[in-house]
């Protein structure tokens, strides 16, 4: 978990919506290996382990073993229409292909801000990071996808704070109203977003371009999130 990611998560238990802290073990390179993620409202710990951090696992005590009792997930199988589909890592030639392309269609003309990908399209997340120089947070992506920033498992909506990020990808996986949802409250407003065509486009968001596979669009409103509060002085002056 890059450690500049981490203002941006949020607990995803059902009380009052607070920034979470870190407590790190382990950093390389502004990333966290090993560490704990605490939330101050209602003290729930996650560990971050080998650079991944499991929501799906709460912890009382940070511990080095947790990394053993980690679940171990399966590669998608599946499409939604049923058939087979392949799981093996593709090709180097045709991940630099796609990241580029999601490049072009997230709008990443800069370096700035992060990007979240889901399930699948989270195989670009290292060629995508290397093309663009954006962090990159891959949610729930399969086992063996390498990410430079971060990785993240999570089985409900996505725990980032309002307008925490500037674009994301769904997968047909995650290609539920209930993940919409949360991705459209993460991206910023004018941020982009990709879905599979069989996900209905939020009335939040502005449709750019659709294909038989899926749709591009840009979210278009800017909904509040945290106020940062400051000390000493007026507060009515800035």
């Amino acid at each position: 978990m890059h450690v500049d990611l981490v203002e941006a998560l949020r607990c995803p238990r059902g009380h009052e919506e607070s920034w979470l802290v870190a407590a790190t073990d382990v950093v390389t390179e502004r990333r966290i290996i090993r560490g704990t993620i605490g939330c101050p409202v209602c003290g729930a710990e996650w560990r971050i382990e080998e650079g991944e951090l499991d929501f799906d696992a709460a912890v009382q005590m940070p511990s080095a073993a947790s990394s053993a009792a980690l679940p171990v997930r399966q590669p998608l199988s599946q499409n939604p229409a049923g058939a087979t589909v392949a799981t093996a890592r593709p090709d180097t030639p045709t991940l630099e292909a796609s990241a580029l392309r999601m490049a072009a269609l997230l709008d990443l003309r800069d370096t700035t801000g992060a990007v979240v990908l889901f399930g699948e399209a989270a195989r670009v997340a290292d060629a995508l990071a290397s093309l663009t120089g954006v962090l990159v947070l891959a949610v729930n992506a399969p086992p063996g996808v390498g990410t430079r920033h971060s990785r993240l498992r999570v089985l409900r909506a996505l725990p980032l704070g309002v307008g925490t990020v500037r674009g994301g990808a769904l997968d047909h996986a995650h290609a539920s109203t209930s993940w919409m949802s949360s991705v459209v409250r993460a991206v910023r407003q004018s941020g982009r977003i990709i879905a599979p065509a069989v996900v209905p486009v939020p009335d939040d968001v502005r449709e750019l371009a659709r294909d038989e596979d899926e749709w591009v669009g840009e979210a278009r409103v800017a909904a509040s999130g945290l106020i940062p509060l400051r000390r000493g002085g007026d507060p009515l002056r800035p």
